[in-house]
């Protein structure tokens, strides 16, 4: 087993160090995808055209061994250009050129069609090439080059089968089923190299496109992504009804002046992924986080609002926060506030665009929580009415809340269990 796999690899080495002649770091997929099939295919057609050089100088047709010959040693040159500067237009324009010109030449020097056994046909790798490799912006124009050579060709037949020394036909006729098979084989290798270099580029796109789909999901509620991906302008939305909560660490600008850099992120970055977690479970759509705040929503985007989702949210935040520390410090504790109302929503922003909520509901939640004491989750009696005897909540009073005059408040204590 080993024995066999030895040549298999050589021979794949040998692939991937042809495929990769002239391949620069800065080369985006585009350009490797065009140099990789540049060069396997003028590689592949040196190899197969290299014999007939051989043979025709061994029947006595130099002039015709001379066009092969001409191809090998101008394709190495291309090649070793192509190595050094990184470089391939000397590579792409020659080889367009000779696939072009070469054949018909050869087709004159063996005296036409017939007595060339129709080598003419190695001229198809011109047009095919143009769409491949070669960077021309109307390859069409290259195909009517190569129909216009060979029309100008057939009238002609007659002259060249007279000036030049007729071939056995038995060698006329292998020599047609030998040509017929190496451009069929040249078309079928310089063909399979592109598409699959194009495959490799799209599965490297898709790829691209799945990690940009997963980053802007993370930014993103899912219906705002699809939005924006489907090219919406503006996403500006107004919704009637929506639940916020606003959670914030209390005393973080002390904690954050005592803790080095990383392990103030290290640590906020443990907690904060706990919530995320606990709020896709909960079918809380987060929105953002400032600092160490972190603002979550029910409803909008995602559907009803269940503002008992946001509450569950935030006495679950407030046991996960009490089994974090950050800095040393454990027992970290929040102040959170919820409310619920009508908000705008909208992405702002172009080039590090951001999905948000504005409205009084939003302030509102920001002063219920910038209100409540340590620990305390506190909430508007909107919220306390749709929370209902679901859970135990405690009446804080009237309290003047900056902006918003005399407001009725509670704090909700803990969910009670089924009866």
């Amino acid at each position: 087993m080993e024995r066999t796999s030895v040549p298999s690899d050589r021979g794949s080495r040998l692939l991937k160090a042809v495929a990769s002649v002239g391949v620069a770091i800065e080369d985006d997929d585009d350009r490797r995808m065009e140099k990789s099939v540049l060069a396997f295919t003028a590689v592949f057609t040196a190899v197969v055209v290299t014999p007939w050089a051989v043979f025709y100088y061994s029947i006595g047709r130099p002039a015709a061994a001379a066009i092969p010959t001409f191809y090998v040693l101008m394709t190495i040159v291309g090649l070793l250009v192509l190595r050094r500067r990184h470089e391939d237009s000397v590579l792409r324009a020659s080889q367009l050129a000779m696939f072009l010109v070469l054949p018909p030449l050869a087709h004159v020097a063996l005296g036409g069609f017939v007595q060339s056994s129709a080598v003419i046909l190695f001229a198809l790798a011109a047009p095919v090439g143009a769409l491949s490799f070669t960077r021309v912006h109307r390859p069409w124009i290259v195909f009517v080059a190569f129909t216009a050579i060979v029309l100008m060709l057939v009238p002609l037949e007659p002259t060249l089968q007279s000036l030049v020394p007729s071939l056995d036909a038995t060698v006329v006729t292998v020599f047609f089923a030998v040509n017929i098979v190496s451009i069929s084989t040249i078309m079928f290798v310089a063909m399979g190299s592109y598409v699959r270099s194009r495959d490799r580029l799209a599965a490297a796109l898709a790829m691209e496109r799945d990690r940009t789909d997963r980053l802007l999901r993370n930014v993103l509620p899912d219906a705002i992504a699809d939005r924006l991906v489907a090219g919406e302008r503006p996403i500006a939305d107004r919704y009637d009804r929506v639940g916020v909560l606003i959670a914030d660490i209390v005393d973080f600008t002390t904690l954050s002046e005592s803790v080095s850099a990383d392990d103030l992120v290290h640590d906020l970055n443990e907690l904060l992924r706990d919530f995320d977690a606990l709020a896709a479970e909960l079918g809380v759509t987060k929105v953002k986080t400032i600092g160490d705040a972190y603002l979550a929503i029910c409803g909008g985007p995602s559907g009803p609002a269940d503002v008992t989702a946001l509450a569950d949210l935030g006495l679950r935040f407030r046991e996960i926060a009490g089994t974090h520390a950050i800095g040393g410090r454990t027992g970290i504790r929040l102040r959170i506030g919820i409310d619920v109302g009508p908000v705008v929503a909208g992405v702002i922003g172009e080039s590090r665009f951001l999905w948000d909520v504005y409205g009084a509901t939003v302030n509102t939640a920001s002063r219920m929580q910038s209100t409540a004491p340590p620990g305390a989750i506190q909430v508007t009696d909107r919220v306390a009415a749709e929370l209902g005897t679901a859970f135990e909540l405690t009446e804080r009073g009237v309290i003047e809340v900056k902006g918003l005059g005399p407001v009725h408040i509670s704090y909700v204590e803990t969910r009670r269990p089924p009866a």
